[in-house]
């Protein structure tokens, strides 16, 4: 490459960089991270984490805005698994995920015509708990299945009964009918904050199997420092949990960190997340109720909704 080349090429990457950030920028302001956090990871084991990262094989030339398709409706249900087959949703047929995924892919292009914000359904299996003691769920004929950006939660879904429920409720949630949806018998809210989902599916790439675990650490870690940490067992309102999900797209971008916020009503989705960076994320974008970006330059995707 020639100097005037090199000049050329560099012109149009600040272009493109200024380009993506206005276009973050219409749905979330960006802060400085350094403003929004005090240091107050330990750096011993962040520098022994941060090595470990170092040492995976990661991409870091394709920009990131862009390489992520937002979601109008997230189903994520939970098996109490951390890795699961290849295929996750459909490792076990006939069971909740399996027939969620099913119906996803032979009817959501009858709703492509609704305006409503992201682009695509999506389904995702989960480490979020299970009822190990109901044999229908050990089975996976019977789940709860979690529903993003909603915040809404479905009990005890059979999934004899999946294919009716969903062809009932997936136009109240593209129309954000929430009303009539809490009206339902079978829906409840879901009362906690924020939902921080790592992929952590080995089988698919062994990249996301190390980086999930280390990053779990460090956000618990964080939500404690603010109180809002919740385990499996903490039920109190305006937490924020984080789980694990299988395969979400870009494992070459590792680690994928798919965050939820409710009071915003938002979607921030990040690439290349490794342990630094946990603390800014935490305190600018989970804990504000007026959330700031502190790392534009990770961002996959980013969704306002209405609610």
């Amino acid at each position: 490459m020639g100097v005037l080349d090199f000049f050329k090429s560099a012109s149009k990457s600040q272009k493109d960089d200024a380009q993506t950030t206005a276009k973050i920028k219409e749905i979330i302001d960006i802060c400085d991270p350094e403003q929004c956090s005090g240091g107050c990871t330990d750096s011993n084991t962040l520098d022994k984490d941060e090595h470990v990262f170092a040492n995976l094989k990661i991409e870091h030339e394709t920009p990131l805005f862009g390489s992520s398709r937002s979601s109008k409706i997230h189903f994520v249900v939970p098996t109490s698994q951390s890795d699961w087959a290849h295929d996750a949703c459909m490792e076990k047929k006939n069971s909740v995920q399996y027939n969620i995924q099913s119906w996803i892919s032979k009817n959501a292009d009858q709703f492509t015509n609704i305006d409503s914000p992201g682009e695509s359904l999506l389904c995702s299996v989960s480490s979020l708990p299970i009822d190990l003691l109901d044999i229908q769920v050990m089975k996976g004929t019977k789940n709860d299945v979690l529903i993003f950006p909603h915040f809404l939660r479905l009990k005890a879904v059979r999934s004899e009964t999946v294919n009716d429920v969903l062809q009932e409720i997936v136009p109240l949630l593209l129309h954000n009918n929430r009303e009539a949806l809490l009206a339902k018998d079978y829906i409840q809210e879901i009362t906690d904050d924020s939902f921080v989902f790592l992929c952590s599916h080995r089988t698919r790439d062994k990249r996301c199997g190390v980086t999930a675990p280390i990053l779990e650490k460090h956000f618990n870690k964080n939500f404690q420092r603010h109180g809002i940490y919740r385990d499996n067992s903490d039920f109190r309102p305006h937490g924020a949990r984080v789980a694990f999900v299988n395969h979400v797209g870009g494992h070459k971008f590792a680690a994928n960190v798919i965050i939820y916020l409710k009071k915003s009503a938002k979607l921030v989705w990040l690439g290349r997340v490794t342990p630094v960076h946990v603390e800014a994320i935490v305190d600018c974008l989970v804990v504000p109720d007026e959330p700031k970006l502190p790392f534009p330059e990770m961002v996959r995707c980013v969704q306002q909704y209405q609610f």
